[in-house]
């Protein structure tokens, strides 16, 4: 690793800080984590994750061994297992009520999550969550719809039109989920404490912008 990189990884967390992270599909949000996570020595928490702590609410020893595996995942299995049995709720096959149900076992899981412990949130809705604690940052990553269709084309090795069939379909999901749940508008940013823009900074530039707000905040030395 280059000398400067290692440099830049030197920081130190002074009071426990929790980052939410929401975003448009494609800007590298994931990517700005798990570097950040890297950087901060922090656990991050993926919506994967957190999608499958819900899907596991009944508990399955192969999930929770998964779980268990992944960076911060003693945390989030001691977590699981405190909320089991899961929220009650009726059994049903409409998909309306399976989806508030997942939504409230996911909330108690990000608002144990946060409780604990310094960590990196990505999606389902952490930023409004945790609004109100003084200790959650709420950023909100985004980029042209042309700068990700170029990445994610690259990436998933598609074309541009199958490519833009997923990123807009993405997209539409995440915003009808959070404004559904939240009642407040997922691109607005007055929901946000920062909003950076990947196309013109990069992945890296994005990390240290973040590390940079931190320490303005006192959160970081």
């Amino acid at each position: 690793m280059p000398e400067g990189s290692e440099v830049l990884r030197l920081v130190k967390i002074m009071k426990k800080c929790i980052i939410t992270i929401s975003r448009n599909y494609g800007a590298g949000a994931g990517e700005v984590g798990r570097r950040l996570s890297a950087d901060l020595n922090i656990p991050f928490y993926d919506k994967e994750i957190l999608h499958l702590a819900s899907q596991s609410s009944g508990i399955s020893p192969e999930v929770l061994e998964e779980t268990d595996e992944r960076p911060g995942g003693k945390m989030l299995y001691r977590i699981i297992k405190s909320l089991h049995p899961p929220i009650n709720d009726t059994d049903s096959n409409d998909p309306f009520i399976r989806d508030e149900k997942a939504f409230r076992y996911e909330s108690a899981i990000i608002r144990k999550l946060a409780e604990e412990q310094s960590c990196i949130i990505v999606g389902r809705c952490a930023d409004y969550l945790l609004k109100d604690r003084s200790d959650a940052v709420r950023i909100f990553i985004h980029a042209s719809q042309e700068f990700r269709l170029q990445r994610m084309s690259c990436l998933l090795q598609l074309s541009n039109q199958e490519v833009l069939k997923i990123l807009k379909k993405t997209d539409r999901v995440r915003q009808a989920y959070y404004n559904y749940f939240t009642g407040n508008e997922w691109h607005n940013a007055l929901n946000y404490d920062l909003t950076i823009d990947t196309e013109v900074l990069g992945i890296e530039k994005s990390v240290q912008l973040i590390k940079d707000y931190l320490t303005l905040r006192g959160f970081l030395e």
